[in-house]
């Protein structure tokens, strides 16, 4: 789970402006990934599902863009 530390404050940034919002859950996210982060996509959506449990972002999809660099954005996000 050398992920856990990439994905923490994804899900913290997310459940503060999903709340912001007045959502009840999010549903879809879609991120950008830097290939050079080293992220493996299985992985990353694994520890993404386990660290989001109890969470707004609980059963969310998640789509990974991977692209030339080395940062992780957040592209988009649907709500409820």
């Amino acid at each position: 789970m050398h992920e856990s530390h990439l994905i923490k404050p994804i899900i913290k940034g997310l459940t503060e402006h999903a709340k912001k919002e007045k959502a009840n859950k999010v549903t879809n996210i879609k991120l950008k990934i830097g290939e050079l982060t080293g992220v493996k996509e299985d992985s990353f959506k694994e520890t993404f599902k386990v660290l989001a449990r109890d969470t707004i972002l609980e059963g969310a999809d998640l789509e990974l863009v991977f692209f030339p660099g080395t940062k992780i954005e957040v592209i988009s996000f649907d709500i409820e």
